[in-house]
């Protein structure tokens, strides 16, 4: 029988000093990430990620209810990244489309810090009990919400001419993400900012030139 199947009781006595619990978690986390990158959600098991801690399954069960628990951490992780870094970088620039700019280099910058985590949460999302799901979806379209408003913003200030803004957004998170899944696959091997400026220059640049192509109104003769 797996420890998945018999849960260790967690350990009774004080609990952990705040500090304490926070390093134990991010420790817990960076583990988990490991194992479940090497061996995939299902195949592995808590004992594996105790041994990349060097402590106890048991004292896994103060910070974590089970398996799935730890893998929603995980995810979590990297979700409260977005919507922690992203309004930082938005609330830096003023002009619109510097603001776009901004956002989602800051989203870019948050996948590669994190792109262990991402792979993981791409690849074992789908493992999530229901209600989990429910929430991962939820912040991830509170994210992609964030550069939408950036698009619209633009939009409305007449930066970009973009018949379907949402569609935009779309390309653009699909885009940023790509940079953990396909990164490698460039040759020679570029660096994170300059792939996201490449990618600006191939989403966002031709709907400011169409912007710069509308011919203004001549003043009718008074």
């Amino acid at each position: 029988m797996t420890d998945e199947a018999a849960p260790v009781r967690r350990a009774r006595g004080r609990p952990p000093r705040p500090e304490a619990t926070q390093e134990r978690r991010k420790q817990l986390l960076s583990a988990a990430i490991e194992v479940f990158g090497q061996f995939g959600y299902h195949q592995a098991t808590m004992q594996q990620v105790a041994a990349r801690t060097g402590i106890s399954v048991g004292l896994i069960y103060q910070y974590f209810d089970d398996k799935e628990a730890l893998l929603f951490a995980v995810i979590n992780e990297i979700l409260d990244s977005y919507l922690r870094e992203l309004p930082r970088a938005l609330a830096a620039e003023t002009d619109p489309l510097a603001r776009l700019r901004a956002g989602v280099h800051a989203y870019c910058r948050v996948v590669d810090e994190h792109r262990s985590a991402a792979l993981v949460g791409y690849r074992e999302y789908r493992a999530l009990s229901r209600a989990r799901m429910r929430q991962v979806v939820a912040k991830e379209r509170e994210a992609t919400a964030l550069i939408g408003d950036a698009v619209q913003a633009c939009r409305a200030a007449g930066q970009l001419d973009v018949a379907d803004p949402e569609l935009l957004t779309y390309h653009i998170v699909v885009f940023v993400h790509s940079w953990a899944l396909n990164a490698w696959r460039f040759t020679p091997p570029i660096g994170r900012d300059a792939y996201v400026e490449r990618g600006l220059a191939l989403l966002i640049d031709p709907a400011r030139k169409a912007v710069a192509k509308v011919p203004r109104r001549r003043k009718s003769a008074g």
